[in-house]
């Protein structure tokens, strides 16, 4: 069985990020981000919004390991393709 840990590293990984970098993306700092990677300590509400987010996951996929994620479909695409994606979703809204 996974651990939050576990699955902070996990994601980061698959981001391609060393811990320092996705801290600051993230917007805390790399000591913190290595406690919670290292089960020594477990992120607040706020942070774990901020990581969830950060990785396009849900809370409760960081926490319990629940893989019922409304992301899961764009899991698989690129940085540029999600900011196209995106740029195309506010287009279809103006056009309302």
């Amino acid at each position: 069985m996974s651990t939050l840990g576990d699955r902070l590293i996990q994601l980061r990984n698959k981001k391609q990020l060393k811990q320092n970098e996705a801290a600051k993306l993230i917007g805390i700092s790399s000591t913190n981000l290595s406690r919670y990677e290292k089960g020594k300590r477990k992120p607040d509400k706020e942070t774990l919004y901020l990581l969830a987010n950060f990785y396009n996951v849900q809370p409760s996929f960081l926490l319990f390991g629940e893989e019922n994620n409304y992301l899961d479909l764009f899991s698989d695409i690129t940085e540029e393709e999600a900011k196209m994606l995106k740029e195309y979703l506010i287009k279809i809204r103006e056009d309302k």
